[in-house]
């Protein structure tokens, strides 16, 4: 007898009935009742799905861009500017204005846009400043005024190399000493630590020796304090030897760095005085 779906044989082999189906389908039915497909192999879920067979339309993009992120590109350096201005700001105020741990404020997420535009800040800042000073010292002494780019290239190289190439050779040493330091927080703290030299920059535009002075002396006595407050407790996980050298050099080059500064953009300048009068005969 012909039926136009699906039939099935019986068959009896010895005391065991076996069902055999002859339906175009392949699935039968397994150990635990439910339908399986007759190839073993699990077939790809489309593109977009999730494990619970629920369309995503992220999921795929998320894999793929997680996946395919080299250093040399610029995705890979995306996740550390990840801030908002609010963040960057209270930063910067925590930077000059301790109120506690700055690695508990920044809550495991430094970043490098920070340190990047204060940097760049600074540099203009001084390069600014110190052409004021300049052509206000020109203008009194009567004399023409000349810009010098040499100042900007200075305080470019100057300024990027503290707060960049000086954290990563800190970085280094307290790695080989066992202290398991992370690079991008020590970037972190140099670049915010820069923060107090925008004001002292402004500051040192007034004509009063004295005052740049005690304004340099300031900006370096806040800044320094900043970093060796927040990398104690990193340089205590090293023995005491290695961290209290260490702790001297992020001294010596901090101090290196306001001697710099104070010699080469917050030079005084005199004012001139009258010309001694000629004696009359």
């Amino acid at each position: 007898m012909s039926n136009k779906g699906a039939y099935s044989a019986i068959e009896i082999d010895d005391d065991e009935l076996q069902f055999q189906s002859f339906a175009s389908s392949s699935s039968s039915p397994n150990a635990t009742g439910n339908i399986s497909s007759s190839n073993s192999t699990p077939q790809p879920r489309p593109a977009g799905f999730g494990s619970a067979g629920a369309f995503d339309p992220h999921r795929n993009i998320q894999d793929q861009t997680g996946l395919a992120k080299p250093i040399w590109s610029v995705e890979y350096y995306s996740k550390f500017f990840d801030v908002d201005t609010t963040q960057v700001m209270e930063r910067c105020f925590a930077s000059v204005i301790p109120k506690g741990n700055f690695l508990d404020i920044m809550g495991g997420s430094p970043d490098l846009y920070g340190p990047f535009w204060i940097s760049t800040t600074v540099i203009f800042a001084l390069f600014v400043i110190s052409s004021i000073v300049d052509s206000i010292n020109a203008y009194l002494n009567q004399t023409a005024y000349v810009a010098d780019i040499r100042q900007l290239t200075f305080a470019f190289g100057t300024i990027y190399s503290y707060a960049f190439l000086v954290p990563a050779m800190i970085w280094g040493a307290t790695k080989y000493f066992g202290c398991q330091p992370d690079l991008l927080e020590m970037l972190a703290l140099y670049g915010y630590g820069l923060t107090i030299w925008i004001p002292v920059s402004a500051v040192c535009i007034l004509p009063w020796g004295l005052l740049r002075w005690v304004a340099v002396l300031v900006g370096a006595g806040v800044s320094g304090v900043f970093l060796v407050r927040n990398m104690y407790p990193v340089l205590q996980r090293a023995e005491a030897q290695t961290s209290k050298s260490i702790l001297i050099l992020v001294v010596i080059l901090h101090a290196v760095l306001a001697i710099l500064l104070k010699t080469r953009f917050f030079t005084d300048h005199g004012v001139p005085t009258s010309p001694p009068e000629t004696p009359h005969a």
